[in-house]
């Protein structure tokens, strides 16, 4: 595959999580919402039992499905302060190997425990042990697509950084 058709699919797996990001940043609009109910009834002791669970159910959706957003924007605990007094190159080159050796084993086993977790769910048809009963399995399914979207923007993070090794070693070659 060719620098030029790497880059592409970099850019392609980018806009694959830049519409992610918009699309599930709009969970605060209901939890906002939804805090606000708990707020009132809170104030007047009457908090319906469907509040405080399903608040904690979209926040933690937001969460995570917004996960892969972030690191395409960096906002990702980084090494930055050791990293930095490294070269360009070196820091791409520390990035590919963070990448493979720590970030995808880590996303795969989050993959493959957290679609287990949502299989059993669903096949069961689980329920929360509130009064309310709410089914689990779409709050459980978050898990394996947070763990896809990590996936596909954990590529495009690596190909960045193949982008710019094979760059600055070009230019490198030319000054020499």
């Amino acid at each position: 595959m060719g620098g030029e058709a790497l880059v592409k699919l970099s850019n392609f797996l980018d806009n694959i999580i830049e519409w992610s990001g918009r699309i599930f940043c709009w969970f605060v609009v209901p939890l906002t919402i939804i805090i606000l109910i708990e707020f009132v009834t809170r104030s007047l002791d009457m908090t319906p039992v469907w509040v405080d669970e399903s608040s904690r159910f979209i926040f933690g959706a937001h969460f995570m499905l917004c996960a892969a957003y972030g690191l395409l924007y960096g906002s990702h605990v980084r090494i930055d302060f050791f990293v930095g007094i490294l070269s360009q190159k070196a820091q791409a080159i520390i990035s590919i190997i963070c990448y493979l050796l720590l970030f995808f084993p880590f996303v795969a086993v989050w993959l493959y425990y957290g679609w287990g977790y949502f299989y059993t769910s669903w096949l069961v048809s689980e329920t929360s042990v509130s009064f309310w009963a709410p089914l689990l399995y779409p709050v459980k399914f978050v898990l394996p697509l947070t763990a896809c979207l990590l996936i596909l923007q954990g590529i495009s993070e690596v190909i960045k950084s193949i982008v710019t090794v094979v760059i600055l070693s070009g230019i490198s070659e030319e000054v020499s």
